[in-house]
């Protein structure tokens, strides 16, 4: 997979300044010793890779300080999350300053080589985010005390795969209430890092952490902040992008 951990876009053509790009993040089994996904991971990459259409970049704890900008550097707790929550908040990071695709490690079969011209949504400079229309009320996060915002699962779209225009006020929220809460959580997060690449608390992630662990719920890092802003931005959304393989084992 070096292949794919590239240090620049530097061959990557532009539409209307939308990268022709797909990121793919994995800070999972990723050791010092070894760059190997687990077999169902790497098969729904490889499938990724080879029916997308589009150029890809692996971002993994090898090559993700290559994408930092200078005047907005990687939070400097970055280091102390979970694989997991390393590959939401790098979501945020490449979406604000970059732009372009992202797409979780998931199976596919439709390409996405015209979805950058599609209807020229990229001329519309309205128009934020082009994704995949949610479809159902339990794949909507919310913080505590915002289950309502379920009920509202159809004006929203999966940030799983997606399409961003760079810079604009949703990107910048969503990057800023991420650095807020890893302000807020700093002292735990030393004193608890994560200690594995996977998820925390994946099995009830709208619970809070416990007390003397690892800080950081399941969805605080992406979902809790991420379709709260698309209710405010809904006007900046286009749906349309051809959906994920979800049929097929990626775990």
């Amino acid at each position: 997979m070096s292949k794919y951990e590239v240090s620049s876009l530097v061959n990557i053509n532009y539409v209307n300044n939308v990268p022709k790009v797909v990121f793919v993040c994995w800070f999972g089994s990723f050791t010092k010793y070894s760059k190997l996904m687990p077999p169902n991971r790497l098969n729904a990459f490889k499938s990724l890779v080879n029916n997308i259409n589009v150029p890809v970049i692996l971002i993994t704890d090898f090559n993700y300080k290559y994408f930092e900008v200078d005047t907005d550097p990687v939070h400097e707790m970055f280091k102390y999350l979970s694989g997991n929550h390393k590959s939401d908040y790098m979501r945020s990071y490449l979406l604000h300053h970059y732009g372009g695709g992202y797409h979780d490690i998931k199976q596919r079969s439709l390409g996405w080589e015209n979805e950058w011209d599609k209807d020229n949504w990229t001329d519309d400079n309205n128009i934020w985010i082009y994704g995949r229309q949610e479809n159902k009320e339990s794949a909507i996060g919310y913080q505590p005390g915002m289950k309502h915002i379920q009920k509202e699962f159809a004006k929203l779209a999966t940030m799983g795969w997606v399409i961003c225009r760079p810079r604009t006020e949703y990107t910048r929220e969503l990057l800023q209430n991420l650095n807020s809460k890893l302000d807020e959580c700093k002292d735990k997060l030393i004193l608890y890092p994560a200690q594995n690449p996977g998820g925390y608390y994946a099995n009830n992630p709208f619970d809070n952490a416990n007390i003397d662990s690892y800080p950081l719920r399941w969805l605080e890092m992406m979902g809790e902040f991420s379709h709260l802003l698309m209710l405010k931005y809904q006007s900046h959304i286009k749906f349309g992008l051809p959906d994920a393989e979800k049929s097929r084992r990626y775990k």
